[in-house]
């Protein structure tokens, strides 16, 4: 369920009603948020700017909510708990977390997780930095530094979702650039207290579609789903790519939340129903679908830990494994096909004979030399 803490629509009854005064934070002149949540955290940074970031409105229609006063923090509380009861949630996806006042938001956070210790929340923490990412989840050794702790068990990786929106079409591999980016991004993992706990995805409704960015290529697209697939972390797909849906951002909001088709009477095209997708729907979503039936069988992918080796010709390679299981990933980022020579990765390769794909119950021999086609990724479980 998605839960907002920051603000509420001004239309809203309890807004044109107030309890009190100070339930929103109101200014003399309009004051909209700078939106620098840098500033938090930031220990140079002014109180002027650390107020108008917090306490400022996100838009003149949404006024933002004074958490800190204690009866809004106690009825936010309470209003989650009767959600999570009368729906019978196992989780919230929480809108613009951390907009809210640290210190107030984080107890919120702790009344849900104290009542509900196995419920999961994710925070919407539009930040790119994955130090500052990390300062917000729960038990973060950067928060540490300046005794803070948000409570909250997961983020949204929204510095992985950036490059997976760039790197499939970036063919130069040279230093940072093409598949390079994921690995030095994932290089950067000890900063989290919880990897396997992050929110990962490619594109949500606030951003481009991946589909739009890479020219509906299904090659693209399935080295994107691979990645999110079997990196660290709980994927979330954004509706709609599974059927090859797209959008252009730049033509608005609406343009990439588009209804899905079939779900109105007069649609000319069903997607719900697999008899009625088009020849183009049923190679996105018969893809996904049997990659993500794959994910839920695999525990070594659910927690499993990670050994990555630095990308060579725009190839990445990366294990995932545990005491019983390990898979092997590859992603070819380059157009050409690629000769991978297994002896690299012996230490993780160890002494597993042979390799299936999982996808094309393809059988490779761990002793000879891996073929893997441009702009493509093999899923191997080692066997």
């Amino acid at each position: 369920m998605d839960y907002v803490t920051n603000h509420w629509g001004i239309s809203h009854w309890m807004i044109a009603d107030s309890p009190i005064k100070d339930w929103i934070h109101q200014f003399k002149n309009y004051t909209q948020t700078n939106h620098k949540r840098s500033t938090i955290s930031d220990t140079n940074a002014s109180n002027i700017d650390r107020t108008i970031c917090l306490n400022g409105w996100f838009v003149p229609s949404m006024p933002d909510l004074n958490i800190g006063n204690p009866l809004v923090l106690n009825y936010l509380c309470q209003n989650a708990i009767w959600w999570i009861e009368y729906a019978n949630l196992d989780g919230f996806r929480v809108d613009t977390y951390n907009y809210s006042e640290p210190e107030y938001i984080s107890k919120w956070t702790k009344a849900i997780t104290d009542e509900y210790p196995n419920f999961n929340l994710v925070g919407e923490i539009t930040l790119r930095n994955q130090g500052l990412l990390s300062y917000w989840q729960k038990d973060s050794p950067i928060a540490k530094i300046q005794n803070f702790n948000s409570n909250l068990p997961s983020v949204m990786d929204f510095a992985l979702s950036d490059a997976l929106q760039i790197v499939f079409n970036e063919d130069d591999d040279s230093w940072d650039q093409g598949i390079t980016k994921i690995y030095d991004l994932l290089s950067k993992d000890f900063l989290f207290p919880n990897v396997n706990n992050l929110m990962v995805f490619g594109e949500n409704h606030d951003t481009k579609r991946l589909n739009h960015i890479y020219n509906n290529d299904i090659r693209k697209y399935k080295m994107a789903m691979t990645m999110l697939a079997t990196i660290r972390g709980i994927p979330q797909l954004y509706y709609g790519s599974e059927i090859g849906m797209s959008g252009d951002q730049h033509l608005g909001d609406a343009d990439i939340r588009k209804d899905f088709p079939g779900g109105w009477e007069d649609d000319e095209n069903n997607a719900f129903n697999p008899e009625t997708r088009s020849e183009c729907q049923k190679v996105f979503f018969d893809f996904t679908s049997k990659l993500f039936h794959w994910r839920k069988t695999n525990a070594a992918i659910h927690f499993g830990k990670t050994t990555h080796y630095i990308p060579e010709n725009n190839v990445y390679v990366y294990f995932r494994y545990n005491t019983n299981q390990a898979v092997m990933v590859l992603i070819n980022n380059n157009p050409e096909i690629q000769e991978i020579h297994t002896t690299r990765f012996k230490e993780n390769i160890r002494n597993y004979k042979t390799a299936k794909e999982v996808l094309a119950d393809l059988v490779f021999d761990l002793s000879q030399t891996i073929l893997i086609e441009g702009k493509s990724a093999l899923i191997l479980e080692l066997e």
